[in-house]
């Protein structure tokens, strides 16, 4: 609408800009019309002066008393009774009354110094009238000399002139009346050629201007549209160039998202990363204090006795004892095994922890292996003089063989360690579905149901273990991460003081 507004202003001033020296011209060239036609209307009053004048000549037996005051009471005639009035002269007068005036002496001067024939000009009064003035030169003729052949007239002579004046105003307001009639047509033309004008250019540009300007507007907003002008010209060729940049804007817009998306998934994937890696960073360093604190406490009872025992065998009389030299031969074996075991686990799950243990399943006999870690435990189980009892199906399971012998060996030990002198442990293995379950069980000191919520966490031990039994709580941590590597679950069920209840499954096929 702006654009729309701009251009009839541009247009009202252009059209004044010609309108102003037109109109000027125009103006002149209606003065010199003025004048032309008072002009033309001189020469008719005037021939038709010379005409009467010389039908009076010709005819002067006829009139009374002569031709010269027929002719002075035409003129007062036309005075009183025409809107011109005329006045005949001479530079040799034979009446005084028709002397010349300071126009017509004008007029004689310059018609006989230049030989014209005819003189004009306008004259305005003190009202500010304008008068058309007209003189010409008055001949000798045949019929003049039959007067005035005694003032030495030849014929062609000029005796004298006749002047006639005529006010302008009739033909001004003529004039004016046709310029108000062709200022209305004007006016009224230009209003039809403005309208016209605005109209062809809001159909042929302003209209198609606005589509591009409102599909402009929704592209800011996110919106894309359409232009589809059809012109078949430049406005057509810009709406063609405006939906292909639009198209290409879009197009960068999704392809720029697109890139947005995945520089923002990768950087959240790199944050989650660093995460995962500050995460394992912060679980290490404290893998490092509580594995610090924990192996502290727990190297030194073993080491204290070996180095106690290790001084005892250096006694002579100790030697000579054979079954003094015997037990303490074996406690230091004990004890030795207890670190080497203590060692082994923090290996074990230094190894998981960071995930550089590479699992090979292999095929393994349930029955025979759980006999092999029987047989291996055989000292601590004698010792506690324990009775195990045993319900195993024998079945073929594939699994790692090295990783689940040391999960069902630290359930084995925990079950022997906990257990009470002269107790019992019952085995049990037998298949179900397409999973095999494996139950060891204890009457021992039990644990808390608060404690076995926690179990799986490293370093934890039962509140009631922690005094009477030595450890450092990385067994259970070792198991669950073993079990759950092989897509299986571990299950336990106490009751404290009263027994302990370990349930592994294991799936028959590595899936």
């Amino acid at each position: 609408m702006r654009l729309m507004i701009k251009i009839i202003l541009i247009i009202c001033i252009v059209v004044l800009l010609v309108s102003i020296p037109a109109v000027t011209l125009l103006w002149q060239n209606q003065q010199e019309t003025v004048r032309e036609q008072a002009h033309i209307r001189a020469q008719a009053i005037y021939q038709m002066i010379v005409v009467t004048r010389q039908w009076v000549a010709d005819n002067r037996d006829a009139v009374d008393p002569v031709p010269a005051v027929v002719t002075k009471e035409l003129a007062k005639y036309a005075n009183h009774m025409a809107t011109f009035k005329f006045h005949i002269t001479s530079d040799k007068l034979v009446n005084p009354e028709n002397a010349p005036n300071t126009f017509e002496k004008d007029a004689l001067k310059k018609i006989e110094n230049n030989n014209l024939l005819e003189y004009a000009d306008v004259y305005i009064d003190k009202d500010k009238n304008k008068f058309y003035r007209y003189a010409a030169p008055l001949f000798i003729n045949e019929s003049c000399l039959a007067c005035h052949d005694n003032q030495d007239y030849r014929i062609d002579d000029v005796r004298g002139l006749i002047s006639i004046e005529f006010p302008l105003k009739e033909m001004e307001e003529s004039i004016s009346s046709s310029n108000k009639i062709t200022s209305y047509a004007v006016i009224i033309g230009f209003i039809i050629l403005t309208a016209s004008l605005s109209f062809a250019v809001y159909m042929l540009v302003i209209r198609h201007l606005r589509t591009l300007q409102k599909a402009a507007d929704a592209m800011r907003q996110g919106v894309r549209e359409e232009t589809n002008i059809k012109t078949n010209d430049e406005i057509e060729n810009l709406s063609l160039a405006f939906d292909q940049m639009s198209m290409q804007i879009v197009n960068n817009e999704e392809i720029l998202r697109s890139n947005l998306q995945q520089a923002v998934s990768k950087y959240i994937d790199l944050v989650k990363e660093l995460e995962l890696k500050n995460e394992k960073l912060d679980s290490l360093n404290n893998l490092k204090s509580d594995l610090l604190d924990s192996v502290a406490h727990e190297i030194r009872t073993p080491l204290t006795k070996i180095l106690s025992y290790s001084e005892l065998l250096n006694d002579e009389r100790v030697l000579e004892q054979f079954d003094m030299r015997e037990k303490f031969t074996s406690a230091l074996k004990h004890n030795v095994n207890v670190l080497k075991n203590m060692f082994n686990d923090i290996i074990t799950l230094s190894r998981l922890e960071h995930d550089q243990h590479k699992y090979h399943p292999i095929p393994i006999q349930i029955d025979s292996l759980l006999q092999d870690l029987i047989y291996t435990s055989e000292i601590d189980i004698n010792n506690k003089n324990l009775n195990i009892k045993q319900n195993i199906e024998p079945c073929t399971i594939i699994v790692d063989g090295e990783t689940f012998s040391i999960a069902v060996s630290n359930i084995l030990s925990n079950a022997i360690k906990y257990s009470k002198e002269n107790g019992i442990i019952e085995i049990e293995g037998r298949k179900e579905n397409d999973k095999y379950i494996l139950t060891i069980k204890d009457y021992g000191i039990g644990v808390t149901k608060e404690d076995i919520s926690k179990l799986f966490e490293r370093f934890h031990r039962g509140a009631n273990a922690k005094k009477e039994y030595p450890g450092t709580g990385l067994g259970l941590s070792i198991v669950s991460r073993i079990i759950k590597a092989h897509k299986g679950s571990i299950d336990i069920q106490s009751e404290l003081n009263q027994w302990t209840l370990v349930t592994i499954t294991i799936p028959l096929e590595d899936k």
